[in-house]
This record gives structure tokens, C-alpha cells and sequence, in this order.
């Protein structure tokens, strides 16, 4: 009986071992870790280098945020935007060609559109337009994935402060 368990539980082992990520060797992660991705506003842009792993990969940036918007009406007399919802922007970029065990500098960006209908940028109906003028971002998350998309390789959550006069933005891995 002990001889039968401890072949089961060896065959469990190895099994285990065999599917893990680690034993396909060192993962993908960050140059510096997570919190030394920079962030610039432009729309939203995330800059740092990837370590590790020997395949190309797409990196992706999800971003959200509140933003501030002048309406304008049917006459082009502008107005701001009132309790415009939150937005959400992607940006993504491959990286081909990488080094087993390189570095891989990315810069990718996460524009929001520039306009809203009028209704979803505060505005009183859809016959205004809604303008984008700045977007307060809350929320980042950068996924790598394999070119294919249908593996992630490395996913990190950040909440955001941006201030505007100056603009800047910070992002804090969660």
C-alpha cells in the first residue's frame, strides 16, 4: 500500500514539475521590477525594458481614467463637459527579434479617442460634441503576452494619480 502511494505521489510530482513554468526556464519580467516602468502623458505611456524568456512577445496597455471634456454645441460655442463617465484606452506593441535573456525596451501608448458622442462626454444631448481635452488616469495594466495572444506571460495592475499644471502621472504597481 505505501509502495503504491508513494509511486502516485511520485508520478504527481514529476508531472507537476513538467508543467510548471519555471522548469521551461526563467520568466519575463520587468528590468528594475514592477515599479520601474515610466510613465509620460501624451494619452497615456508606459517605457521599461523586458528581461528574460527567449520569444517574441506583444505587450499590452490597458489604461482608464476620467477625463475632462468642453462640449460644444451646434452654434461651436463651447462649454465644459458635466460628470463625463470613465474612459478606457489600449495601446499595444510587438517586440520581435529578442535575445535569450535580453533586454527588450518597450514604449507603448494608450490613446483615448478625441472626441465623445455629446451624451457619453457629459454633454446635454448628441447633437453637441464632446472634446477630449485631458484624461485623469486611475488605472494601468500591462499584459505580455505571446505574439499569438492566447498565452500571458507576465500580467502587473497599477493604480495611477495624474495631476494637471503641471501634467504629470504616477503609477504605483498594485
Amino acid at each position: 500500500m505505501k509502495k503504491n502511494l508513494f509511486s502516485l505521489f511520485s508520478v504527481l510530482l514529476i508531472a507537476t514539475l513538467l508543467a510548471s513554468p519555471v522548469s521551461a526556464g526563467p520568466g519575463i519580467k520587468f528590468s528594475g521590477g514592477a515599479n520601474s516602468v515610466q510613465w509620460n502623458l501624451g494619452s497615456l505611456i508606459a517605457e521599461v525594458a523586458l528581461i528574460g524568456g527567449n520569444t517574441d512577445v506583444k505587450v499590452i496597455l490597458e489604461a482608464s481614467g476620467v477625463p475632462a471634456v468642453t462640449c460644444t454645441n451646434p452654434g461651436s460655442n463651447p462649454a465644459p463637459g458635466q460628470n463625463p463617465p470613465n474612459l478606457s484606452a489600449t495601446g499595444a506593441q510587438a517586440l520581435l527579434d529578442r535575445t535569450k535573456n535580453g533586454k527588450s525596451p518597450f514604449d507603448v501608448e494608450a490613446s483615448p479617442p478625441e472626441t465623445l458622442p455629446g451624451s457619453q462626454g457629459g454633454c446635454p444631448n448628441d447633437h453637441w460634441t464632446a472634446h477630449i481635452d485631458f484624461v485623469f488616469w486611475t488605472h494601468a495594466r500591462i499584459t505580455v503576452t505571446n505574439l499569438a495572444g492566447d498565452t500571458i506571460l507576465l500580467v502587473q495592475n497599477y493604480t495611477c494619480t495624474t495631476t494637471r499644471n503641471p501634467d504629470t502621472v504616477s503609477c504605483t504597481a498594485e
